[in-house]
């Protein structure tokens, strides 16, 4: 199956594929190579979003190459 979403190499959200640009940090560095996957949905009160320094929520990857 091929996955039609990319990952943000900056910021790890995680966006479909016919963007041409993350919708967060308006960069153009999307990767279809990512791995690990986390939905915040609470920012101010998850401690993943605090090591992950996520203030926005949605969904990120973990890792991306």
């Amino acid at each position: 199956m091929v996955s039609d979403e990319k990952a943000c190499k900056n910021c790890h959200l995680i966006t479909r594929k016919d963007k041409s640009m993350c919708p967060k940090c308006k960069t153009h560095t999307l990767s279809d190579d990512f791995s690990g996957e986390v939905i915040i949905l609470d920012p101010p009160n998850s401690k993943i979003a605090r090591f992950m320094n996520i203030n926005i929520k949605g969904k990120y990857a973990l890792r991306v190459r």
